[in-house]
């Protein structure tokens, strides 16, 4: 209903971001009928052979449901994290960030393999340490709904910061930094509800009102081909593997940052946002 409402509002702000929704309904779909399936079916399993191996476990008390969501944020943050972080990841993470407007049908656009791959680190940890099923199910379901509801659009919601909230949890204005291409901006804000993690490891950024998120990936692309945005980047990084001198180089590329680089001329995000910082003095 938000995401018919979002659209609505943009026809009549003369925004409507149509080639972005059709993108992202197209994924939908395809993610729908493979993606989350395989992710079932991997949750399912770790839980069986996970839970037998964690050391002590929660019960229903408020405590637990604290101490339960914190592991989860942790278990978010790593995985997030990598996805930016490990090429391999980013070419499935990448389809989520190449939209280069933000609207609530962005919460759709992933590659089928991310939420196995997430739901993997996510769940691993977390009934590692003793989150039980049943709190991880109600926990999933809770982040799951304020994670899609993070990724509104400006047309329903301009200033997302929140007022005194903006400085306890993660806002949609966090959010939007995290999808944005600006040098400041860049790899930050990985958390999804609660930006302990980020504040913990260094990565938290607010908006600055004097920079408008530019949003996307770095690496030119036609937002309003599915291919494209669905495979461009596992597309780059085979060319890459297959050019690259030698097995050390071609492992490297799939393990090391975007932007990483054979030569020497590296282009990660890490470096692109420090020159930028230290730019500023």
């Amino acid at each position: 209903m938000l995401i018919l409402l979002e659209f609505v509002l943009g026809w009549v702000y003369k925004k409507p971001q149509t080639k972005v929704y059709k993108v992202n309904f197209l994924i939908y779909v395809f993610n729908r009928i493979v993606g989350r399936f395989i992710a079932i079916g991997m949750v399912g399993f770790l839980i069986g052979w996970l839970q037998p191996l964690a050391p002590f476990q929660t019960s229903g008390t408020w405590y637990w449901f604290v101490y339960g969501y914190i592991i989860w944020e942790f278990a978010h943050f790593i995985y997030h994290y990598l996805g930016h972080k490990v090429r391999l990841f980013w070419c499935l993470h990448a389809t989520h960030h190449s939209p280069e407007d933000m609207n609530l049908s962005v919460t759709h656009a992933h590659f089928f393999l991310e939420a196995p791959y997430a739901d993997t680190i996510r769940t691993s940890i977390c009934i590692l340490l003793g989150v039980r099923p049943e709190l991880l199910f109600l926990i999933m379901f809770i982040d799951g709904t304020y994670g899609a509801f993070i990724h509104v659009g400006e047309n329903l919601i301009k200033d997302a910061r929140f007022g005194w909230l903006n400085h306890l949890i993660l806002t949609p204005s966090h959010h939007r930094v995290h999808h944005a291409r600006n040098p400041l901006y860049m790899d930050t804000n990985f958390c999804n509800l609660l930006n302990i993690w980020d504040r913990v490891f260094k990565t938290y950024q607010e908006e600055d009102m004097e920079q408008k998120p530019e949003y996307g990936i770095t690496r030119k692309i036609n937002s309003g081909s599915f291919v494209d945005v669905y495979f461009g980047e596992i597309i780059a990084l085979a060319k890459d593997v297959w050019y690259a001198p030698g097995i050390a180089n071609k492992l490297a590329y799939i393990v090391m940052p975007p932007g990483w680089s054979h030569d020497g001329h590296h282009k990660t995000a890490k470096r692109i946002r420090q020159d930028y910082i230290k730019s500023l003095g």
